[in-house]
């Protein structure tokens, strides 16, 4: 019968069907030289110790394995006793074997079990003597002797064989914990590990992938093989950036290798600087847009006061002059709203409400063109800068208008699910392309015709500032879901 480990047989099933088999070669081997016929007794005997091996293998999966093993070692005791009392007495050789039993149940039972099973082997051992002295002529207190030179055995075997079975349990103990200890550390280490010995060969690793492994096996291997070699070095491999760090163990018999990931922290790196770059260039634009948008204002004024006295002639070009200061105008708030997407003051407001006025907002942008708003609230209360929310709302919903056709729907949908809420914009425009969709959030990337390609990064900026989050999802030919996460209040 296999046990739960793999790797060995049932330490009980091997001692239930070792009892039989040991009994069986004992009386047979014993008696029939000697006498030349096995004794009647001795069969049965042989029988029944198959019989009892046979119940105890069915039991095994109904009985705890410790009282099972002390069923069996305590079965033991008046099997020996039989085969005693048919064997000639205490006089025979065959007390010998509760020696072989204290033994071997203290192999599986340890220190307790040897003393229990040795004091009912004295116990059982007394019960025959007695039967000798009423039914033999030797006197009785030379059967004494030999009960109390047996008995004294088989103390001093369980005390000697108790005391180095509680010592091997106890060191076999701390070698498995200390095994798995180790092999759990170095397994659930976030770091790999190699170590070779002097000729190259692969003594311990937890690295697993087989490309990964060999590249430093290969590595550790050359740093090895010549002294020279740098003890640390990078790797790409498959895309991603590792460290190697080795060192020569035993001498220089082996060699030990430490491989750490460094995807991450490169990414992170790469992260850091893109922020520094857009902080820098936040500021920069905030800068200018400030210093840009006071002449720009009086420029404007100027054409405005120009175009009511201006001759006809010239009037195309002043309202194409008028209409590109607008544009420059709105280019130089996208800025601006770049450079200050912090919330300045965070109160409760009611989601719906920010809608409304973007959408106010955003319709005054777009009084001709004949869009309709599909609304459906179940509103929810966050934490925000109302204004700095409507600004990133109204970018959003900005976007949906301008890819929108005369006559086609904007769908916005307010929910909460547990402690957050989500506003959902839907547009039935022409959609994004899959190449774009991981770029539409980047600064200064569009695919119209004159945008800054601000809006939505800005929006993301806001939003992110607000402990929130943005998806999308687009189909070509069936317009784009913006879905804006931000925590309930």
């Amino acid at each position: 019968m296999i046990v739960a480990y793999t790797d060995r047989i049932n330490p009980i099933t091997g001692v239930i069907f070792l009892h039989p088999l040991t009994i069986t070669f004992v009386l047979l081997t014993t008696s029939y030289p000697i006498k030349y016929s096995i004794p009647t007794p001795f069969w049965f005997i042989i029988l029944a110790s198959f019989i009892l091996a046979v119940v105890f293998w069915l039991l095994q999966n109904w009985i705890k394995e410790n009282i099972l093993l002390y069923i069996i070692f305590l079965s033991d005791v008046p099997l020996i006793g039989v085969i005693i009392y048919f064997s000639g007495g205490v006089e025979g050789m065959f007390p010998l074997l509760y020696i072989i039993l204290i033994i071997v149940a203290a192999i599986q039972l340890f220190r307790t079990g040897t003393y229990i099973v040795s004091l009912s082997a004295v116990a059982f051992f007394l019960g025959l003597i007695i039967l000798d002295i009423l039914r033999s002529d030797f006197p009785s207190n030379y059967i004494m002797q030999r009960f109390y030179l047996f008995s004294l055995l088989f103390l001093a075997t369980a005390v000697l064989s108790g005391g180095l079975s509680e010592r091997y349990r106890i060191r076999t103990e701390e070698v498995r914990k200390l095994r798995l200890t180790t092999e759990e550390i170095i397994r659930n280490l976030p770091s790999g590990i190699i170590t070779i010995d002097k000729n190259g060969d692969v003594v311990y690793t937890n690295i697993r992938d087989d490309h990964i492994r060999s590249q430093v096996h290969l590595y550790i291997a050359k740093f090895l093989k010549y002294p020279e070699s740098p003890s640390s070095t990078e790797l790409t491999i498959r895309k991603r950036y590792y460290l190697i760090s080795c060192a020569r163990i035993h001498n220089a018999q082996g060699a030990l290798g430490v491989l750490q990931d460094l995807t991450d922290i490169k990414k992170l790196e790469e992260s850091s600087r893109i922020s520094r770059q857009t902080k820098m260039l936040a500021e920069l634009g905030g800068s200018l847009a400030h210093e840009i948008r006071n002449p720009l204002a009086s420029i404007k004024g100027s054409l405005e006061v120009i175009s009511k006295s201006a001759d006809h002639d010239i009037e195309p070009f002043i309202r194409m002059a008028l209409k590109e200061s607008t544009r420059l105008n709105e280019i130089v708030t996208d800025f601006l709203n770049f450079a200050q997407f912090t919330p300045n003051r965070m109160n409760r407001v009611l989601v719906s409400e920010i809608i409304t006025e973007a959408l106010l907002e955003t319709g005054m942008r777009f009084p001709d063109k004949k869009i309709e708003i599909v609304r459906q609230d179940n509103d929810f209360s966050c934490l925000a800068d109302p204004n700095r929310l409507k600004a990133g709302i109204v970018n959003i919903i900005l976007n949906a208008y301008e890819i929108s056709q005369e006559g086609q729907k904007i769908f916005i949908t307010t929910d909460k699910v547990k402690k957050e809420g989500f506003i959902e914009i839907t547009d039935q425009g022409h959609g994004i392309a899959k190449k774009d969709l991981k770029h539409i959030f980047d600064p200064f990337f569009t695919t119209k015709k004159g945008g800054t390609g601000l809006g939505l990064s800005i929006a993301e900026k806001i939003i992110e500032a607000h402990n929130g989050r943005i998806e999308v999802t687009s189909k070509i030919g069936e317009g784009s879901t913006f879905r804006i996460f931000l925590p309930v209040a």
